[in-house]
Formats: structure tokens, C-alpha cells, sequence
């Protein structure tokens, strides 16, 4: 290495060519760089969907899911199997092994799925896809006081639009319902007509079809047969002739019934603003940007709403370019502020010229890092962007370190040139292999399991991407730049003439303190190790002992809060619509009365605490976030949900947990509702507490799942606490009497005649929109909208007689669920709930559930399994992971060090500074009130890396003194007296690089808190540390490996003298 070092120094063109190929290669990969509010991943997972109208969701379970679960046991990697059975759809998705080819998987399911034989004929075309990541970036609200077709057919309108511009290739309409048509006829008419509604489904199926007929070859060419009678509109259905007299009358469609072109018989209505609404959803894809996209739709919506109709309104809502712009912003002003104060520090305690390399440094790499991370897929977003702020905090220490020792030299009176290689070359081995012990510390998070770790591996390929970058330009890049001047910048500018007089002022005052304090203080570590290690074993035992005991509280996962509040609402099932947009209602009127109620304490100037209201009634809500796919889902009209919107963060005097909280005060008691959830987080990686049951008794887990929400009501604290449990829907169940098959009916015939009757015969599927519409034929909804009617239902027997349902069937009421969850081919229910972390953190919760609670349930209730999932589950595979991983990063980081070192036992006594850091960390936490959890461990881990490298290059100046001579404790003085300036800059140039972060009151940012309170609090302990603790540690371990040679030395002489003794006796 002392070669390149030296050749670069003195071949500056190379060095600046360098230089300039990393500027320019990392400038064309920030531009290619695709921005996102976070990393976007592909899930592991195979979406099966199959559609089933009509079908209750046992029928949906039997019918399609057991098969479909046994479909895919024969597919090895497939890793596990869930699906959930509601009204009309069944989804099952299979999680895929890791490193598994998915294409070929994807491939092998869908040929499992075409073998299944059993499927009911009525079923839709199963829809079997790789779970997309597509991210949802902005929603255009066509709203108004005007009918659900006409905003539909501007959606469509829209939707067109915007596809064809280019710059956006997925856009969805949702809030309406999918176009039907139907025809109706009553049971008089079929009566009198003398048809069953099966036979007239079966005329209006055969009088509407296109069908090839072949071809015929002619002397002049090729003709093709087509015969052609497919309807299109309601106009040609109408006009079917169903019946022919032998006079020449015809019975059209339209004489027995009425045919409606319309909508489906859906239990979805949406609104904005308390209008009708329907939302236009553009996703980003592939390639795609953002702030493309976002800027696509508001340059069309500018032009659109000019040419809508009076009445009818269109709204952005949802603009996820706005939070992308807003986190990216109060990044970089972090990052760019944290730079400043780095700046000012080295300036104020280097020579100018190193101190302004030294920053230029931390620029090249910072820009050289965008060549390699987009070819990495690494983003610019949130977690890559504290990526970078991580990093300046870590980055700046091989610079100083370089550049100190070099400066150093040339204070000894080396010229410049000489001073370069004399000095890089000093500290090159040291700054390698602290710089990749570093690297090593972070590469367990690539390797963290689950969606976590999917979500946050852009963190450490910043952190090593900028490290290595780093260490390449404080090797060959900065060495050359210090060795061609005179030892310092002479101006006559009276600015820089204060800075200099400051620093040398500075520099006085930090000799006294080496001179005195510090000396004072080394030395009396050096004499008194066993007092220093004991309180510092102390401290360790103490802090860990505060998380342990719950006085340091600990939370595994932040709280991201977005700029929306959403409330999830479920009746109880069966529930009608008006009843569930009464509450909905009710629910509105809170949310007005909330902010009203804020905007009372906010100045005049302050925008509306809501800016827009949208509610949905047949569907949940929900926000985005990272890996966010679509899972198709059934509409009932016992769900709801209201999305508020928010001023901007950046101009909002309060928080969105602060109108949760002024909500929920306002709410009203709400009667008959079966649950109800607000939430202000933007997205969730997992639930924060749940409880998965699983037994193949329903009645077991019903009461057990009862008992499991129970439990959670006892604690202060918890809340929303929610089970999907939702068996109580009623249904009437019609069995076969014996005897009807006497008339010759059979279970078959009984059941298509009432699915016909009641939900409908299918006859046609037409294009419209893009969209299949369905045409069914069934009874008008007045004969169809009361139990009475069921139990009147007259059944067509093969013999043309009419018999009322109560003759041929049994008719009894019972109960099935909205939904059946099932996972690995078992039924489970969950409970979940959330949690105040002001008043219990979700670890204690789960903790108490763990070791008390769920025992308890166990024995209780004999045969239903109790398992912790949701947030703990994460917690569990994650540090399993992250153990596993920072195990060997520890067999990783002793090689790195044993190496410069030719030691096995200083490696040690380095490492075993690592818990020392770690008090300093936690008692930032306990400073600034932030609770520890997994950003937490991020930020140690940058720690350890630093304090890992300060110490490193601590002991290697140690062993350099020892070689010249010196005993150990003169070693260690000269040590701390020329290393404390350097190690005292690296820790407080890193606190400031960070700072920034700790005390951002910002609610975007705030969920990084604890990596920077980490990092930022425990690297100024890191210097006290370093000073104090390690050279107790090296004096502890100079004894132990003197006393061992002393008492090998003593057994070799005994053993010599017994051999004397023993030659001298013969």
C-alpha cells in the first residue's frame, strides 16, 4: 500500500483525474437516481384471486380455497399458505422461500390452478400474479352533486388522459360501482307465461351470441362464415323475441320485463366533502417518477377542470409528491446544516487548508456514492437520505485522522511533500482496517429477514457505499491536495486572520486541558484500573438494568406518522347501508367538530385543521407505504372508513396524533358498532399487538379470542382493540327434502333456481370502459328484499309445475362469518389492538402477554394455539437475523483488528470498549426522553464503528511508542496526549454532523430520533471512553498476560529443578 500512496502523492494529475471521475460518474447516477418517500420492494408472494358471485364465504372456503390449498403443498418453494374467504372472492397467497426463482414459481402455480377440476363452474377466471410494489403516488376526486354514471364516464374520460400522456402507465378508477345490466321479471309474468326464470336465461343466452362458422373456398378466395347476434345494449336486449306465436305475434324481453343498464346491486358509495365521488388513482411503475407523475396530474387537472360540467369539481388529494418533497427537504436541510457545523468545527480546529479538504472530501464521496448505489437499486428516500446524515457523522474520521497525522508531521518540520507520505503512510494500515471494521459492523443489516429488512437495506449500502469511497479519497485524493503548500494559508483577510487567532486560542486551551485534566486523568486510570473498570462495569450493569426493569422504556418500531387520519369503522355484519352511513355520519360530524375545536387555539393565519373529507361505505381504508400491493377485497355494507387531510406538516402548528387525540375527543358513544380505529401513521410494518388463534373448533376459538380481547382491555393504554372474528352474519340455510325428489328435483336444480332468483342468472359478459359488465336476469327487487319472499319462492319442476319453496325444502336461519382467515390450511382468528406509547409501549404489552397471559389462555383453553404476532414477530425474526449477523460482524471485526495489531489479545481489549459506548448511547435516550428500540441499534452500530476506530488508532500509536522503548504507561500517556485532539475532533465533529437530527421537532423525522440520539450522545462519551477506560482495559490486560507468563515461567522452573533433582537421585 506504501507504493500507490506514495506515487499518487506525487502524480497529481492522477490524483485529480481521480478526483474528477468520481465527481462526474456520481453526478450521472444522482441524476438517474429515482426518488420515492421509501424503498419500494418486491414481496415474496404469489396472489391467487377467484372471484365467486354470489357465494357465501363458506361456500367460498370449501369451494375454492381447500382446493386451492392442496393445489400448492405439492410446490416446495412455496414457504407458506394464507388465504381469506369472504362474500363473493376468495384470495390465497403463497409466501415464496427466499433466493427462489419467482417467474418459475409463478408458473408452476398457475399450472397447479388450471388442474383443479372441482372449481364451480360460476366462478370468474382465477387472476394468479407476483405481488406488485406498485406505489400509489396521487389521486384525482372527480366530486359533485350529480349521478354515479356521469362521474364514472369522466373518470374513464380521465383515466384515458392520463395514460396517454406517457409519463404514467397504471391508473385505477375506484369509489363506483362496476357497470351491470339487468333484467327483471316477476313471478307473476313467468306464470303467466309459463317459464321458469332458468328457461328464460337460457332464451336470452342462445338469442345473443357471435359464432364462427368455418370458412368456404371459392375460385376467387377464401370467405368466412360468421353468424351474428350478440347484444350490446340494453336496447338489444330489449328487442329479443322470447316468445312466437303460430298467428305471427312475438313476446319481446321488454313486454314481460324491464331491462336497466346501470350499476351493480354493490353496497360501495363514496364521498368528498360530502358529495358524490369517485377517485382516479395514478400509481407509479417500473422506472417512473414521482414527481413526474404528480406533475403529469396536476398539469392535466388544470386543463380538465375547465372543460368539466357546472356542478362537478376536480380535486388532488393524496399528492404522496408532497410528502416525498417535504421529507426530502428537512433531510437535506439536516444534512446540509449537520455539513455546516462539521465545517465549522474542523475549521476551527485544523489548519485551514486541511480543514477545507477535509470537508471537500466528505463531498466527493458523498457524490462519488450515487455511480454505485443506483446501480445497487438503492432510491433517494427517507431511509437513504439518513443514510447519508448517518454517514457524515462516521465519515469524517478517516479524513481528520489522515490529515491530523499529516499536519502533525509538518509541525515536526517536514516539508510539505515529505510530510504527506511520512504522515499517510504512518496512519494508512490503521484508517484501512478501521474503516472496514466499520463496513463490518453494518453488514448484518443487509442481511435482516422479513419486510423490515426489505425496507430498510438502503441504510447500510449508503453507510459502507460512502465509507469505501471515503477511504479511497483519504488515501490517494487527499494526501496529494495537502502535500503541495506551505504548512498553512497566509492571508491578509481579516476574516480568516479572527479565525486563525481563534483556533490558535482554541489550541492553546486544548493543550492546557491535555497537559493538565486529561494527563491528570490517563494517569490515574493507569494506576487505578481496577476503580475505572469497576465503575464502568458499573454504568453498563446500571443502564441495561434501566431497559430490563422498563425505566429506560423500549419500543421495537417508531410511529410514522403521514399527513392523514384515518378511521376504519365495522358494524356487525348484515348491517344495511343506510344504517352504516348513519354512523359514518355521526362519525363526520366529530371530525368537523374537532376541528373547529382547533381551530380555535390556531392564529388567524393557520390553515383549516381539515382540508378534505373523504369516506367510503362498502370498503376500509387505509394509507400507503413501502411494498404496498392490492389485494382484491369484497365490498360489505357493515364497513366504512373517513380519511381526514391535513395541512401540510411544514406550515401545520400540530401534529396529526395531536387531531387523533382531539378526535377521539369529540367522538360520540357509538351504539351498535361492532369495532372502531382512527390511526395517523402513514404506514404500519406490522400490527403493534397481535394475537393469531388457530384450532379447527370454532366455538373453542370464538370463546378464546373473546377472552384474549378481555385480557387486552385490562391494560392502561391499549385501545382499538379489534378481532376479525366476524362470525354473526344471518343466513338462511335450505336443505333438500327427501321427498322432492319424487318431482324430480335435485340439491343442484333447488340451488341454481334460487341463486338465479335472488342474486341472479348470469347470461352475457360485454366490453364497456375497459370494464366486463355482466348481464344477469333475475326477480325484481321488490320480490327479492324480505325474508317473506324467500319463503313464498315458487320452484320450477322439470314437469313446467311451480311449487312453493316450503314444499320440495327446509328453510332454517343461521349464522356464518364475513370472512374466514386461514393459514396453512387451518382456520385462525386474530386480535389485534394498538397501543398510547405515552402511557404503555407495545414491548411491555407483548411482554406481559408472553410470559402471563397467553399461558394462561393456553390452559384455559385446551386445543387452541395462541401465537404472538404482528409487531413481536417482527421484533423476534429481526433480531434472530440481526443476532446471527452481528455475531459473526464480531468474529469479523477481531480478524480486521488482529491483524494490524499482530495481536489475539489487544483485539479484545479493543472490543471490549463496545458496551462502554453503548451507555453513552443509552443515556442520551434517557436525556432526551426517546424510548430505545430497533433505530436505536442502528445508530450503536454506527458507534461501535467509530469507537472501535478512534481506539484502533489509539492502540497502534500505543504499540508504535512500545517499540520505540517505552514501558506501557508512558506508551499509554504519549498516546492520549497526541491522539486526544484528533479522537476529541472525530467525536465532535460526528455529534455535530448528527445533531441536527436529535433535536428536529419535525414529525417526519422524528421517527429517526433514536439512531441519532445513538450515535450523537454516545460519541462524546466515546472520547472520556477512549481516554480513560481503554487505557485501564490495556494496563488490566499488561497484568493478566504478565501473570500468566510468570506463572508459566515459574512452572518451567519447577519443572527444570525437578529434573535436576531427580538426575542428581540417580
Amino acid at each position: 500500500m506504501n507504493g500507490p500512496i506514495r506515487w499518487m502523492i506525487r502524480n497529481r494529475v492522477t490524483a485529480n483525474l481521480l478526483m474528477v471521475f468520481i465527481l462526474v460518474a456520481g453526478s450521472f447516477g444522482a441524476i438517474s437516481l429515482r426518488k420515492q418517500v421509501f424503498p419500494e420492494f418486491s414481496p415474496e408472494l404469489i396472489n391467487i384471486s377467484v372471484a365467486y358471485p354470489g357465494a357465501s364465504p363458506i361456500e367460498v372456503e370449501e369451494a375454492i380455497v381447500v382446493p386451492t390449498e392442496a393445489a400448492l403443498e405439492s410446490i416446495d418453494e412455496v414457504e407458506e399458505v394464507n388465504a381469506t374467504a369472504s362474500q363473493n372472492l376468495a384470495v390465497v397467497t403463497a409466501e415464496l422461500r427466499s433466493g427462489v426463482d419467482k417467474q418459475r414459481v409463478l408458473d408452476e402455480v398457475k399450472s397447479a390452478i388450471d388442474r383443479i377440476r372441482t372449481f364451480p363452474v360460476q366462478i370468474e377466471r382465477p387472476i394468479v400474479n407476483l405481488a406488485s410494489p406498485r406505489s400509489q403516488v396521487i389521486q384525482l376526486v372527480l366530486s359533485g352533486n350529480v349521478g354515479e354514471r356521469a362521474l364514472k364516464v369522466l373518470a374513464k374520460e380521465a383515466r384515458d388522459d392520463l395514460i396517454a400522456l406517457g409519463a404514467i402507465s397504471d391508473v385505477q378508477i375506484s369509489g363506483a360501482r362496476d357497470y351491470e345490466l339487468s333484467i327483471e321479471v316477476s313471478s307473476d309474468v313467468l306464470d303467466a307465461y309459463g317459464f321458469s326464470l332458468s328457461q328464460l336465461a337460457t332464451i336470452v343466452r342462445r338469442e345473443s351470441l357471435e359464432l364462427s362458422g368455418g370458412e368456404i373456398e371459392t375460385r376467387d378466395g377464401r370467405v368466412l362464415l360468421r353468424t351474428q347476434g350478440r347484444n350490446e345494449t340494453s336496447e338489444d336486449f330489449r328487442d329479443i323475441v322470447v316468445l312466437a306465436e303460430a298467428d305471427g305475434t312475438e313476446v319481446l324481453l321488454s313486454d314481460i320485463a324491464t331491462v336497466t343498464d346501470g350499476f351493480a346491486d354493490s353496497d360501495l358509495a363514496a364521498t368528498f366533502n360530502g358529495q358524490r365521488a369517485v377517485v382516479v388513482t395514478a400509481y407509479r411503475v417500473g422506472e417512473e417518477s414521482v414527481l413526474d407523475v404528480a406533475e403529469a396530474v396536476h398539469t392535466y387537472v388544470a386543463s380538465f377542470s375547465a372543460r368539466l360540467p357546472e356542478g362537478v369539481t376536480a380535486s388532488v388529494w393524496q399528492d404522496q409528491s408532497v410528502v416525498l418533497d417535504g421529507r426530502l427537504k428537512l433531510l437535506i436541510k439536516n444534512g446540509i446544516l449537520g455539513l455546516t457545523l462539521v465545517l465549522i468545527a474542523l475549521t476551527l480546529f485544523l489548519d485551514l487548508k486541511l480543514a477545507a479538504w477535509t470537508a471537500i472530501g466528505i463531498g466527493i464521496s458523498f457524490i462519488g456514492a450515487f455511480a454505485l448505489l443506483a446501480p445497487l437499486g438503492v432510491t433517494m428516500n427517507t431511509i437513504s437520505l439518513f443514510g447519508f446524515i448517518l454517514a457524515l457523522g462516521i465519515v469524517v474520521d478517516d479524513a481528520i485522522v489522515m490529515g491530523e497525522n499529516i499536519f502533525a508531521e509538518r509541525e515536526k518540520g517536514r516539508s510539505p511533500l515529505e510530510a504527506a507520505e511520512v504522515g499517510a503512510i504512518r496512519i494508512a494500515r490503521p484508517v484501512i482496517f478501521a474503516v472496514l471494521t466499520t463496513v463490518v459492523a453494518f453488514a448484518p443489516l443487509l442481511f435482516i429477514e422479513g419486510t423490515l429488512g426489505r425496507l430498510l437495506i438502503d441504510l447500510p449500502l449508503v453507510v459502507i457505499t460512502v465509507l469505501l469511497l471515503s477511504l479511497v479519497e483519504a488515501l490517494f485524493i487527499l494526501p496529494m491536495h495537502l502535500s503541495h503548500d506551505d504548512a498553512s494559508i497566509r492571508t491578509s483577510n481579516r476574516f480568516l486572520g479572527r479565525i486563525n487567532e481563534t483556533r490558535a486560542r482554541i489550541d492553546i486551551a486544548l493543550q492546557k486541558f491535555i497537559s493538565g485534566p486529561l494527563t491528570r486523568g490517563v494517569r490515574f486510570s493507569i494506576l487505578n484500573p481496577g476503580v475505572i473498570m469497576s465503575g464502568a462495569l458499573a454504568s453498563i450493569l446500571i443502564c441495561f438494568g434501566l431497559i430490563g426493569g422498563g425505566r429506560l422504556p423500549f419500543s421495537f418500531l417508531p410511529s410514522i406518522q403521514g399527513e392523514t387520519v384515518v378511521a376504519n369503522l365495522q358494524m356487525p355484519p348484515g348491517t344495511s347501508v343506510k344504517r352504516t352511513l348513519e354512523v359514518i355520519q355521526e362519525i363526520e360530524t366529530s371530525v368537523l367538530r374537532a376541528g373547529d375545536r382547533m381551530a380555535m387555539d390556531l392564529p388567524s393565519d393557520h390553515p383549516s385543521p381539515i382540508q378534505n373529507l373523504y369516506s367510503v361505505v362498502g370498503g376500509g381504508g387505509g394509507g400507503g407505504g413501502p411494498g404496498q400491493t392490492d389485494t382484491p377485497r369484497s365490498s360489505s355494507s357493515s364497513r366504512a372508513s373517513l380519511t381526514v387531510e391535513l395541512p401540510n406538516p411544514e406550515v401545520s402548528a400540530f401534529t396529526p396524533l395531536d387531531f387523533e387525540t382531539a378526535w377521539r375527543a369529540e367522538l360520540p358513544e357509538l351504539s351498535g358498532v361492532r369495532s372502531f380505529a382512527i390511526t395517523s401513521d402513514f404506514f404500519r410494518v406490522a400490527e403493534a399487538i397481535q394475537v393469531q388463534l388457530a384450532s379447527g373448533d370454532e366455538q373453542a376459538l370464538k370463546a378464546a379470542s373473546a377472552d384474549v380481547a378481555r385480557e387486552l382491555a385490562q391494560f392502561s393504554g391499549v385501545f382499538d382493540i379489534l378481532t376479525d372474528d366476524d362470525r354473526g352474519e344471518q343466513e338462511f340455510q335450505i336443505d333438500l327434502r327427501p321427498d322432492a325428489r319424487t318431482l324430480s328435483i335435485t340439491l343442484e336444480d333447488l340451488a341454481n333456481q334460487v341463486r338465479g332468483a335472488f342474486f341472479g342468472a348470469e347470461v352475457q359478459r360485454l366490453q364497456r370502459d375497459g370494464e366486463e359488465m355482466p348481464v344477469y336476469i333475475r326477480l325484481p327487487e321488490s320480490e327479492r328484499d324480505a325474508v317473506a319472499d324467500l319463503l313464498i319462492f315458487r320452484v320450477s319442476t322439470p314437469g313446467g309445475a311451480r311449487v312453493p319453496l316450503d314444499q320440495v325444502a327446509t328453510v332454517s336461519l343461521g349464522s356464518t362469518p364475513t370472512s374466514i382467515t386461514r393459514r396453512e390450511g387451518e382456520r385462525i382468528v386474530s386480535v389485534t389492538a394498538d397501543t398510547d406509547e405515552s402511557v404503555v409501549t407495545t414491548d411491555e404489552v407483548n411482554r406481559q402477554l408472553e410470559r402471563v397471559v397467553l399461558p394462561m389462555l393456553s390452559e384455559r383453553h385446551q386445543g387452541v394455539s395462541f401465537n404472538l404476532s404482528g409487531e413481536r414477530a417482527e421484533q423476534d425474526d429481526t433480531f434472530a437475523s440481526l443476532g446471527r449477523g452481528f455475531m459473526l460482524a464480531l468474529l469479523g471485526i477481531f480478524a480486521l483488528l488482529a491483524i494490524p495489531l499482530n495481536s489475539y489479545i489487544q483485539p479484545l481489549v479493543i472490543m471490549s470498549a463496545i458496551p462502554f459506548g453503548i451507555v453513552g448511547a443509552l443515556i442520551g435516550h434517557a436525556i432526551i426522553g426517546v424510548p430505545v428500540g430497533l433505530f436505536s441499534l442502528f445508530g450503536i452500530i454506527g458507534l461501535t464503528g467509530v469507537v472501535v476506530n478512534d481506539t484502533l488508532v489509539f492502540m497502534d500509536f500505543v504499540n508504535a511508542e512500545k517499540a520505540r522503548g517505552l514501558v506501557l504507561e508512558d506508551a499509554l500517556l504519549n498516546a492520549a496526549r497526541q491522539r486526544f485532539r484528533p479522537i476529541f475532533l472525530t467525536s465532535l465533529t460526528t455529534f455535530l454532523g448528527i445533531s441536527p437530527l436529535i433535536f428536529e421537532r419535525s414529525i417526519q423525522a422524528q421517527f429517526l430520533a433514536p439512531t441519532a440520539v445513538s450515535l450523537g450522545f454516545g460519541i462524546l462519551f466515546a472520547t472520556l471512553l477512549i481516554m480513560v477506560v481503554v487505557p485501564a482495559l490495556a494496563v488490566t490486560e499488561d497484568r493478566i498476560v504478565r501473570w500468566f507468563k510468570r506463572r508459566r515461567t515459574m512452572t518451567v522452573e519447577g519443572s527444570a529443578a525437578a529434573e535436576v533433582f531427580s538426575s542428581a537421585g540417580t
